[in-house]
């Protein structure tokens, strides 16, 4: 007997499977057509003025729709607790520079120590960390709060799609715990400039884990190209959306 429910989300998942299979094909009219585009790789895709135009065509109109639920997210955050609207955290950016990375703010005041960070990382789902408030345990679920983020790139203090952006409390410990990788792991992060969405993100299930980040960014690094970063828009979209349909279900 056909279950005329569950065909839809076979079909989905049975679509999305293929779509990914055909966008890691090197060979395809797809591939090719993209490396016509633009053949650059590595560094030299990642400091090309052709990735940095991409993400603004890209960024454009996603800041369009998200900046204004941004705001509002962030009056909410402030009326629930008195606290500040967003939160701004030192990362380092390209050559070491330090850039700051401004998101709507989910966490209890006081919440943002490192040695917090570390452990509750390590620990929890994002929407399950303790130091959430209500508002934040919601907005840290569907990544929400990362949204301020796109007018960086916009403004291009961010990359788009790189290696992800850390914090120098993050770097020091990669250093302390994975000394033998770190150089290769630092000089890859340092060669361009650091994204939004990653490799990592869209790939590993680990992608909070700081101590598995080193094959997906070095990964990166060397074949960064214009259609590796599709392949990484692509598939944070749809991580994003099944976690929306894992949530859906588990009210139902």
């Amino acid at each position: 007997m056909i279950n005329w429910v569950e065909m839809p989300e076979r079909s989905f998942d049975e679509l999305a499977t293929r779509v990914d299979r055909y966008l890691r094909k090197e060979d395809t009219l797809l591939a090719k057509a993209i490396k016509g585009v633009c053949s650059l790789r590595g560094e030299e895709y990642r400091n090309s003025r052709f990735k940095r135009g991409f993400e603004f065509v890209i960024t454009t109109p996603v800041v369009a729709l998200t900046i204004p639920v941004a705001q509002i997210l962030g009056v909410a955050a402030k009326m629930e607790d008195g606290e500040s609207m967003f939160f701004l955290q030192e990362r380092v950016g390209k050559n070491g520079e330090p850039v700051k990375i401004v998101k709507i703010r989910t966490m209890k005041n006081g919440s943002g120590a490192a040695e917090q960070s570390l452990a509750h990382t390590s620990k929890f789902e994002p929407e399950d960390d303790p130091r959430n408030t209500r508002l934040g345990q919601k907005i840290r679920a569907y990544e929400i709060d990362e949204f301020p983020q796109f007018l960086q790139v916009l403004k291009g203090e961010i990359s788009l799609v790189d290696i992800r952006s850390a914090p120098q409390y993050v770097i020091d410990f990669i250093k302390e715990k994975r000394p033998g990788t770190f150089d290769e792991w630092y000089k890859a992060y340092q060669e361009g400039t650091p994204g939004l969405l990653s490799l990592r993100s869209a790939l590993s299930n680990e992608r909070k884990n700081d101590l598995k980040r080193h094959h997906y960014d070095v990964l990166y690094a060397r074949k960064a190209s214009l259609g590796l970063d599709i392949f990484i828009i692509y598939r944070t979209g749809l991580r994003i959306l099944r976690r929306v349909e894992q949530k859906i279900k588990g009210k139902r």
